[in-house]
């Protein structure tokens, strides 16, 4: 087993996704979701249509996408215009352990398997922010060339053969499914730490020592870093970390941290209806003022104006909380 942290950390991240479903929808219907206290995966196996998370745009999938669906945001699969079914009046036992979720009366056109990962907030980066931005990603598309550097070949026999024990479960369905969804998951983590918005550098990602450290950071932003804390996590000096950080990551270990409070912060805002004090609190800022200037300045706009942009539905309590300063 290797001994890099991220290794590890990717590994940890993929062991809490459990297959819990399978989603069948004939053409001309959608299936709808309610909010989960979870991370819920559909990775669609065949067939073609768009999903909707919660308020926002309607959004295309095909076969070879993973469809992501945060906590506490309600979604709807399948045809954007198409009837409606509720998936938790229409479902059933399937093969070993699952159950079954169905819109229309068959032969269902799309088919898609699902899993969810429990919510950790003890971990404010965690799966949730690594597999943030786009909620559709084709991580087996039918173009090779376009997906090899994520190794879309092998996500697309990893989907055929999910199909293929969908199509006829037998004993094992579950540990063979879930085993499955575990490799795509790892695929598309790995994609979004070296190919995401903010990219890792695969160069420190390779060195332990650095990778102990963000780490460290991404599991646990909140936490009282320091120059020399960091260091200390690496194994290293202070003054030799700060260096091999700044080179590695083109920004300094504490500047590395305040992106990664304003990133679990974002999150908190887009998913929770926590107060904005509480969310500056719980990402690590002693004064909800000193939060809301340096995520302005990260965002382009201030914490309340965010969650409306993200939640445009949301009850703006938010916008009668007084600036405590406290």
């Amino acid at each position: 087993m290797s001994g890099y942290p991220l290794d590890r950390l990717l590994t940890a991240f993929a062991g809490r996704l459990h297959a819990s479903s399978v989603c069948g929808i004939q053409a001309g219907w959608r299936l709808s979701f309610p909010s989960f206290d979870a991370i819920t995966l559909h990775f669609v196996l065949k067939g073609s249509g768009s999903v909707r998370i919660g308020d926002g745009p309607w959004q295309p999938f095909a076969p070879g996408s993973v469809i992501i669906v945060p906590p506490h945001q309600g979604h709807v699969l399948g045809d954007a215009a198409g009837r409606d079914s509720s998936g938790g009046e229409n479902c059933a036992p399937f093969g070993d352990g699952l159950v079954a979720f169905t819109a229309g009366q068959g032969p269902y056109d799309t088919l898609l398997a699902c899993g969810a990962i429990a919510r950790q907030d003890g971990h404010a980066l965690g799966l949730t922010d690594l597999l943030g931005g786009a909620p559709v990603e084709a991580l087996a598309d039918e173009a090779p060339a376009a997906s090899a550097s994520a190794g879309g070949a092998r996500c697309r026999q990893v989907f055929a053969l999910m199909l293929a024990e969908v199509a006829r479960p037998a004993l094992g369905f579950q540990a063979m499914i879930e085993a499955l969804m575990q490799q795509c998951l790892i695929l598309l983590l790995r994609r979004r730490l070296l190919h995401g918005a903010q990219p890792l550098p695969a160069a420190a990602l390779q060195d332990r020592r650095l990778s102990a450290a963000v780490i460290a950071i991404l599991e646990s932003p909140a936490a009282a870093h320091s120059v020399e804390s960091l260091a200390a996590v690496a194994g290293m000096g202070r003054t030799a970390f700060a260096e091999a950080f700044s080179r590695a990551f083109g920004q300094g270990p504490i500047d590395f941290v305040q992106k990664a409070r304003l990133r679990a912060a974002a999150r908190l805002l887009a998913v929770t209806d926590l107060p904005v004090k509480v969310v500056a609190a719980g990402v690590g800022y002693a004064s909800r003022s000193h939060f809301s200037r340096a995520f302005a300045a990260a965002y382009g706009q201030d914490p309340s104006g965010f969650r409306r942009q993200a939640r445009p539905s949301l009850d703006q309590a938010d916008e009668i909380e007084a600036e405590d300063g406290a």
